[in-house]
């Protein structure tokens, strides 16, 4: 990804806030403008903070954990969590702002996302796509000044923390509880400081046993509160994992396929097999797929 980079046009004693201790432009911040080119292909791993990313301008095919492919376009919203993964193809140049917290942080004092809990629709299939809320528009204009002040090199934490609160209380506001639920859904459970945990260590690992052993958990223990957190069995949870990351590796990697097989504990044939299950496809062949997508949309610029 592509940060812009503050121009300091308009931001009075350019030096005073570069050499304050309060001045935080780095990965460390809670806010960040990122700007996307057309056909670039972007990766976030293990995120250290769950992150709420708003999507100003432009389009992009994302995937995460829990879904391969789905288009996210401008004027909408949606949540990584803590420890998730994002992956995505930029059909249209996009400028997106990022917000990154911890979980100490509220909708407000009388609403904590833990009590969100409570409004998750029971028939809600939380697997099924990322659950995108289209941004209001008084909170877009909110967002778009954000993104302004940014952009002159306002990156004061102080700042960044009271327009997070900010941010929150609109939400609150200007969304009803329910689909705040499914959007927060990804870090809610009903234990979530074990979801959170799964969620820190899960990438380091390969199988379900060696998930609840660095969990210090027996198995029977683990899979039962497994489940009770995600509302799916671990080994299946798993394998959605794993399905995302071998078609993200198939996709923006340049690995030969007996390396993705050495790396997936596969046998080639075996792979093979498992990208056509799961795919519908070889691995050759998306790969080859995606290429020619990726060089379809150039075609189509350079017509222009």
């Amino acid at each position: 990804m592509k940060v812009i980079q503050n121009k300091f046009d308009g931001i009075k004693y350019k030096a005073e806030h570069l050499i304050c201790e309060n001045y935080i432009s780095d990965e460390r911040a809670i806010w960040e403008v990122i700007e996307l080119s057309k056909n670039q292909m972007i990766l976030k791993e293990a995120l250290e903070r769950s992150t709420l990313l708003f999507v100003l301008t432009g389009k992009l095919e994302i995937a995460t954990d829990s879904v391969l492919k789905q288009k996210v376009e401008a004027s909408k919203m949606f949540l990584i969590p803590i420890g998730g993964n994002f992956y995505g193809h930029v059909l249209e140049d996009t400028i997106m702002l990022r917000c990154s917290f911890t979980r100490n942080i509220a909708l407000c004092n009388k609403l904590s996302i833990e009590q969100l809990q409570n409004y998750i629709q029971p028939n809600a299939n939380m697997n099924s796509s990322i659950a995108s809320l289209p941004i209001h528009p008084l909170l877009l204009k909110e967002l778009e000044a954000t993104r302004d002040i940014l952009n002159i090199g306002l990156s004061c934490i102080h700042y960044q923390r009271i327009k997070m609160e900010m941010i929150f209380i609109e939400l609150r506001g200007l969304y009803c509880r329910e689909d705040l639920a499914a959007m927060f859904a990804p870090m809610l459970g009903k234990d979530d400081d074990f979801k959170s945990k799964v969620m820190q260590v899960y990438s380091h690992v390969n199988t379900v046993s060696e998930l609840s052993k660095v969990l210090n958990m027996s198995p029977s223990c683990f899979k039962r509160k497994f489940y009770d957190s995600f509302g799916t069995s671990a080994k299946q949870w798993m394998i959605q994992k794993k399905k995302v990351k071998l078609l993200r590796d198939i996709i923006m990697s340049k690995m030969s396929i007996a390396e993705l097989a050495e790396k997936y504990n596969f046998t080639a044939n075996y792979l093979t097999s498992f990208c056509k299950e799961h795919f519908g496809k070889a691995p050759t062949e998306l790969r080859a797929e995606c290429l020619n997508e990726i060089k379809r949309n150039a075609d189509k610029d350079s017509s222009l």
